[in-house]
């Protein structure tokens, strides 16, 4: 990665963090770096039938309500903090899409031995259109991420209009607007409140899955493909 950034005429990054992280990591000269955000599948931004969802829910035992994550199951991406968050909100239900090796295993534990295996359903291999329904049908999305180039599925969730919870500081308010709350993504007792906060006030709730879906349109495909299309010009 190194010798790539000394050698490339141009290099684009998925975000300002990653553009951040590029100077910082390899003292690469910033007029160097153009930062084009990612997008998402067109699927997620298409409203999926009800009946469609009835029969995901059927398929993969899916309860009537649930908090989502979505992500592989490693240990920067941060699935144990959510359990240990789901422990002290009993009446709530958790949806992990995604699978993992060892830090999975470690999960697992932490559910049988906290007896969360009524409560958590671990799942993968969906459809994107499976998925998108999972995303529409979510409370919210939960994204505690340690490290991430950019964080497409808090994107994902923004145009299926449900709120985000995710991380402070690196790239994750790029991703996730003005609207998403923002917590340590190692303090439970934060993100526990920001979870009952979105439950408790519908209010709140419809403020940021309106200013969450306004602020996905920043990463609409014909955006990131004339910013593309200029930085090949220019170069």
């Amino acid at each position: 990665f190194y010798h790539s950034c000394k050698v490339a005429d141009k290099i684009i990054a998925v975000s300002e963090q990653t553009k951040k992280d590029i100077i910082d990591f390899f003292n690469i000269d910033p007029t160097k770096i153009e930062v084009v955000y990612q997008g998402c599948n067109e699927v997620f931004k298409q409203t999926q039938d009800p009946s469609f969802f009835d029969l995901i829910k059927k398929t993969y035992h899916i309860s009537n309500q649930y908090l989502l994550y979505v992500g592989s199951i490693e240990e920067r991406k941060n699935l144990l903090s959510i359990l240990k968050c789901l422990k002290d909100l009993p009446s709530q239900n958790l949806l992990v899409i995604g699978n993992g090796k060892e830090y999975k295993n470690k999960c697992l534990d932490y559910i049988k031995n906290n007896k969360l295996e009524k409560r958590v359903t671990i799942i993968n291999g969906l459809s994107l259109k499976e998925l998108a329904s999972i995303y529409q049908n979510a409370q919210m999305l939960i994204y505690p991420s340690i490290f991430e180039g950019f964080g497409i599925p808090i994107i994902e969730a923004l145009f299926c209009k449900i709120p985000v919870i995710t991380s402070k500081n690196g790239c994750f308010s790029e991703a996730g607007g003005p609207s998403s709350s923002y917590i340590d993504p190692m303090n439970t007792e934060e993100m526990r409140e920001a979870i009952l906060s979105i439950l408790n006030d519908q209010e709140k709730r419809n403020i940021q899955i309106d200013l969450g879906f306004k602020h996905a349109q920043n990463f609409n495909d014909q955006i990131i493909a004339k910013k593309l299309i200029s930085t090949y010009r220019n170069l």
